[in-house]
């Protein structure tokens, strides 16, 4: 992959995730100000919306209180909701993967490849192929001996070093503030697609560091292409839990980066997702604005 493409995928990541940043705080925002206003009777002076909401009043038009206080009742309990799930479901598979973890193959992966001697690998046995980086601020790199029974020694280098990208970029917090505002704003589905589309960026760029590191792409190459076979015959991933999965998303779409890197195609945005959050987010932050008024 050239160097300007990589590049290109670095701005895109970044641009998601600042755009779908913005839009969920400038959202949750507003409704936490709404909170306020309800709670405590605080009001924004702003003058031309309360004339306009005045002038709507005496003219008995309609009143939006009660849907506007469900709805941000609605969208903070989701929000807590997923992100108590996700903590949980993160804290029972940690505690399930010292369960099964084996030990002798844990530090030896420790000692191979954390440069301080940090315990950031576990090793589970378990036949099932399983990659990912699971946690937020104490992560955790989780391998399957099944995984490393399935790929060769260069493809395994190549899975560890992908992995080892999501360790550093902390990729596994970022992914999880995304799907729990995607989550708990589901009246915008943009931020659903633009989670998704970062999660692909972040495995492109994962891949690439891998492909630098080793100097070859026959390692990340020949790994996708046997998950890809293993992912046909039922692969199945935990979704509560607080993780980034080498081997969940964009299977395909990968293997066909590495194989035409010159390839101009990259995912798109659906447009039917932007033309209804944009015209949605407009009538929902009118709505708690000038019910503050």
């Amino acid at each position: 992959m050239e160097k300007q493409r990589v590049e290109w995928w670095q701005r895109r990541s970044q641009r998601l995730l600042k755009v779908s940043l913005s839009m969920s705080l400038f959202t949750l925002g507003l409704m936490g100000v709404y909170s306020l206003h309800m709670l405590f009777g605080w009001n924004l002076p702003f003058d031309l919306l309360r004339i306009c909401n005045m002038w709507m009043q005496n003219h008995g038009w309609f009143s939006v209180s009660h849907l506007l206080a469900g709805l941000v009742t609605c969208t903070f309990v989701l929000y807590v909701g997923y992100g108590l799930d996700q903590w949980y479901g993160s804290v029972r598979a940690v505690r399930r993967c010292r369960e099964l973890e084996h030990i002798a193959l844990s530090a030896a992966f420790n000692e191979r490849y954390s440069p301080d001697g940090q315990a950031m690998f576990i090793i589970v046995s378990c036949r099932q192929p399983l990659a990912l980086t699971m946690g937020n601020w104490r992560r955790r790199i989780i391998l399957s001996e099944g995984i490393l029974q399935l790929l060769n020694e260069e493809e395994q280098q190549a899975v560890v070093h992908h992995e080892l990208f999501h360790y550093r970029q902390r990729d596994p917090l970022v992914t999880f503030l995304l799907g729990q505002a995607a989550f708990a704003l589901w009246f915008l589905p943009v931020l659903r697609n633009m989670a998704h589309q970062y999660k692909i960026s972040r495995e492109v760029l994962a891949d690439h560091d891998a492909i630098q590191r080793l100097g070859t792409p026959l390692g990340i190459g020949g790994a996708l292409l046997k998950l890809v076979n293993r992912t046909q015959g039922g692969i199945h991933f935990p979704a509560r839990m607080i993780y980034s999965s080498f081997a969940e998303t964009s299977l395909n779409y990968r293997i066909h980066r590495i194989l035409e890197p010159e390839s101009g195609t990259s995912p798109r945005l659906p447009l039917g997702s932007v033309v209804i959050s944009l015209p949605v987010l407009t009538v929902l932050s009118i709505l708690l604005l000038w019910s503050l008024v």
